[in-house]
C-alpha cells in the first residue's frame, strides 16, 4: 500500500472507530435478573423473580440498575454496575422468607457484542473487605450457607468460563451470629485468562442453599477483555509515521 492508501485507510478506520465509540456510549445495556428458590429437602419451588431492565448512565462510561427481587420464598435486594468493555459487577442481599433450608439460584445477563478471536477473562465472588457474610437473622442463633454446585460461575453465551466456591459454612453460639468467607478470584490480575471469542452474552451465577429465615450478602464480577479501537488506530498511526519516514528516507 501506498502513503496515499495509507492515510485514507487510516482516515476510514479513525471514522469507524469514531462510530463504534459514540454507540458504546449512547446505547444503555438491558440486563436480566433472575432468582429461584427450591425447598431444600423436597425441591418444590418457593419463589421466582425475573425483570429485564434498561440500565442507567452513571456518567463514568458504566451503567447501573439496582431493585428488590421478592416472592413467596425470598427477598432480595440487588444493585449492579454494567460495562460495554465488557463487565459485571453486582452485590446483593438476600433473606431466606422460609422457615426451612432454600437452595436459591440467581443469574446476572449482560448481552455482549462478539468478541474475538481471542479474549482475557478474570473475576471474583465476594468484597474485598468483608467478603461474602451470612448471618442469623432469624433468631436461632444459627446459620448455615452451603454451595450447590458451584457458588459462583461465570459464563459467556451459556458456556462456563469458570466455576468457583464449593463449601458448607455454619456459625452458631448467639441470635445474629454472623459468618464470613473471604474473596475468591480467578484470572488474576484481571482478566488476564485466555479463552477464545466471546459472544452473546455473560453471565454471574450464584448457586446456594441458606438455612431458614437467615441472610447471605456478597459481591461478584466478571470482566472479558475487548480490544480497544483506539489501541489498534495506534498502531496504525504509528506505523503510518514510520512508511512516511522511509517515503521521505
Amino acid at each position: 500500500m501506498d502513503v496515499r492508501g495509507l492515510r485514507r485507510a487510516l482516515i476510514g478506520l479513525s471514522a469507524a472507530v469514531a462510530v463504534v465509540v459514540g454507540t458504546s456510549a449512547n446505547a444503555a445495556p438491558v440486563v436480566g435478573v433472575t432468582i429461584d428458590s427450591a425447598d431444600a429437602a423436597t425441591g418444590i419451588a418457593n419463589g421466582h423473580y425475573a425483570v429485564d431492565l434498561e440500565t442507567t448512565a452513571n456518567g463514568d462510561g458504566s451503567y447501573g440498575l439496582s431493585g428488590l427481587g421478592y416472592d413467596t420464598g425470598f427477598q432480595c435486594n440487588w444493585d449492579l454496575t454494567v460495562n460495554p468493555d465488557p463487565q459485571i459487577t453486582s452485590t446483593f442481599t438476600l433473606m431466606n422468607l422460609s422457615p426451612n433450608p432454600t437452595n436459591f439460584t440467581m443469574t446476572i445477563t449482560l448481552p455482549i457484542a462478539a468478541i474475538g478471536p481471542n479474549t482475557v477473562r478474570g473475576g471474583y465472588y465476594g468484597d474485598p473487605v468483608t467478603g461474602t457474610t451470612y448471618t442469623d437473622t432469624s433468631g436461632d442463633a444459627n446459620v448455615t450457607l452451603a454451595s450447590v454446585g458451584a457458588f459462583y460461575t461465570a459464563l459467556v453465551n451459556n458456556v462456563v468460563s469458570m466455576s468457583l466456591g464449593s463449601f458448607s459454612q455454619n456459625a452458631n453460639g448467639g441470635a445474629g451470629i454472623q459468618g464470613n468467607l473471604s474473596q475468591q478470584s480467578w484470572g488474576t490480575p484481571i482478566p488476564s485468562a485466555p479463552f477464545g471469542a466471546a459472544t452473546g452474552n455473560m453471565v454471574i451465577k450464584w448457586s446456594f442453599s441458606l438455612t431458614g429465615g437467615d441472610q447471605v450478602q456478597t459481591k461478584g464480577f466478571f470482566q472479558v477483555e475487548a480490544p480497544e479501537p483506539s489501541t489498534v488506530l495506534l498502531g496504525l498511526l504509528a506505523l503510518g509515521g514510520l512508511a512516511l519516514a522511509r517515503k521521505r528516507a
